[in-house]
């Protein structure tokens, strides 16, 4: 029997995945809690804390980002295995049957050839554990729990691109939740690893205010919900200083999670930076499409026809599927009659006029409203 008394952490992740065992937070803990702290420390690459950036930060700690880290592991483990340690390949995915190098396996349904991802980052520690070869790894990913935890730990910090239902926007970004954040922190400590050394920057600043389940976060966003935050998206993008923060972090983003120039396909990932400067916790979205859905499905924002708009609704020209060079995304700040409007967007580092009805430009089909 557990001596962990879990709350927020065994709420149900989603409809198809409910909660994970008692056994599998033990563990889970157990194996992140020793880890060295430099772990856990800010770096330069694009990894899991900039992916979940949206979702659970701003990060406000070291044992804030050690706790970040057992969330995403909860959830990723109920979507890639139902916290089953001996999961094995994925049946569906002929490639990983045909090469045992990129076979699936274990809880976190990781495979061997992610040892070669970030220029073989992972390589010594394949090689100190003696798990050097496909057939040693898979194995032992099952077998030995605590292992499992200590590579996909490190791995998530290097790169994301081998796990699908991360980089999902609808599976681990969508359900990973504050409360169980803040509940992980209880039961986490710093220094106990054998390296004390942090990166500069991540100095701890103080655990996380309130006590546990009081957080706010998808499924639990407190009374006023999004709606409560347009005030401030509204705010964040009427003030110059604060929209060129905005807009800088979106440029670095683009280009290194889709190699693009800005502006150029920008207005997605432009209006998710500005929706988490206003503390609405969404995942960074490539794709206009993607984005609305989004906030439509996960989010909760009620379709709202033309000419209905109000300074907060976010408009599209996106249909029902993917359409580039005219799929786009905004943010409505004013509303000068039913057609015209001033908005903010990729497209310019101020607020400028875009009409409804498009004139030279794609139309919008719809507004999005936070409720």
């Amino acid at each position: 029997m557990s001596n962990r008394t879990y709350i927020a952490t065994r709420h149900p992740v989603s409809a198809q995945h409910t909660t994970a065992p008692t056994s599998f937070l033990d563990q889970l803990i157990d194996a992140i809690d020793p880890l060295p702290d430099d772990v856990f420390a800010e770096n330069l690459l694009h990894d899991i804390y900039a992916v979940m950036k949206g979702s659970l930060g701003p990060y406000t700690s070291l044992l804030h980002r050690k706790a970040v880290m057992c969330e995403v592991l909860r959830v990723q483990a109920a979507f890639e295995s139902d916290w089953n340690w001996n999961e094995g390949v994925d049946i569906n995915n002929l490639h990983s049957q045909a090469h045992v190098d990129g076979e699936e396996t274990g809880a976190f349904q990781v495979s061997f050839d992610s040892t070669a991802l970030g220029h073989s980052a992972m390589q010594p520690f394949v090689i100190a554990h003696q798990i050097e070869t496909p057939q040693k790894f898979i194995p032992a990913m099952k077998n030995d729990h605590r292992l499992a935890v200590e590579y996909c730990t490190p791995l998530l910090r290097v790169n994301t691109s081998w796990c699908g239902t991360i980089n999902d926007p609808s599976q681990v970004i969508s359900h990973v939740r504050r409360d169980a954040v803040s509940e992980f922190q209880t039961f986490l400590h710093l220094g106990i690893g054998d390296s004390t050394t942090v990166s500069p920057g991540a100095t701890p600043l103080g655990s996380l205010a309130g006590a546990p389940g009081a957080a706010v976060g998808p499924g639990n966003d407190g009374a006023t919900g999004d709606k409560g935050k347009i005030p401030k998206l509204l705010e964040v993008a009427n003030d110059p200083d604060s929209y060129r923060d905005v807009q800088r972090e979106s440029a670095d983003e683009l280009l290194s999670l889709a190699e693009e120039q800005w502006p150029h396909d920008g207005c997605a990932i432009n209006l998710s930076n500005l929706l988490q400067a206003a503390k609405i916790p969404v995942p960074n979205i490539l794709e206009a499409l993607k984005l609305g859905s989004h906030l439509r499905d996960h989010r909760g924002w009620q379709v709202i026809s033309n000419g209905q708009q109000q300074p907060g609704d976010v408009g599209s020209t996106c249909g029902t599927t993917p359409n580039h060079g005219f799929d786009h995304i905004y943010l409505l700040l004013q509303r000068v009659d039913a057609d015209e409007m001033v908005i903010a967007d990729n497209q310019s580092s101020k607020p400028h006029t875009r009409f409804v009805s498009g004139k030279g430009k794609t139309p919008t089909r719809f507004f999005l409203r936070a409720t």
